[in-house]
């Protein structure tokens, strides 16, 4: 076989067991929990900052502790592949350019794409230039919530949830 034809194999099985995947994780969340449970159990506490204690904002999520340390580890068993610790590039619509420009203005980490507010995330973009305009940055800080109080399947969940609903996301 040539190795553009081998290639396109590869690409072709990874889309495969990246959709068997999603279907497998959503019916085993929807076997796990009946809508019942949901109201007995209570969320868990999240960790917040002294700054996020005050009233939020529109449907922001609560902010996460600057001090929480990324599961790498945890984060590769779901089926992450992070570069490092805070490798944003794991949040569906941020690619390595998008995540070149947050880094180049001072935004290194999960906890503090998930401490700002869409507008400052499309600010950020607008910086960028031209290229950066149809980003679509409305489910980043959650998604970078749920990175940053690792809660890999959940963000695995979610990210397949946008995936399937058609959610644009661009890089």
């Amino acid at each position: 076989m040539n190795p553009i034809g081998e290639r396109a194999l590869w690409v072709l099985l990874g889309f495969v067991l990246g959709w068997l995947l999603c279907r497998l994780m959503s019916r085993r969340a929807s076997i796990k929990a009946s809508p019942d449970q949901h109201a007995k159990i209570p969320a868990p506490p999240l960790s917040l900052t002294a700054a996020s204690a005050e009233p939020m904002r529109g449907a922001l999520p609560p902010r996460p502790s600057s001090s929480r340390m990324v599961d790498v580890g945890a984060a590769r068993a779901v089926g992450f592949n992070l570069k490092h610790a805070d490798d944003l590039t794991i949040i569906l619509g941020i690619g390595p350019r998008t995540d070149e420009l947050f880094r180049a203005n001072g935004i290194e980490s999960f906890v503090q794409v998930a401490q700002l507010r869409v507008d400052e995330l499309l600010d950020v973009l607008e910086r960028g230039g031209p290229n950066f305009r149809l980003s679509n940055p409305s489910s980043w800080a959650q998604q970078a919530l749920l990175a940053a109080e690792n809660r890999w399947l959940e963000l695995k969940r979610v990210q397949c949830e946008m995936m399937a609903s058609g959610v644009q996301f661009d890089e």
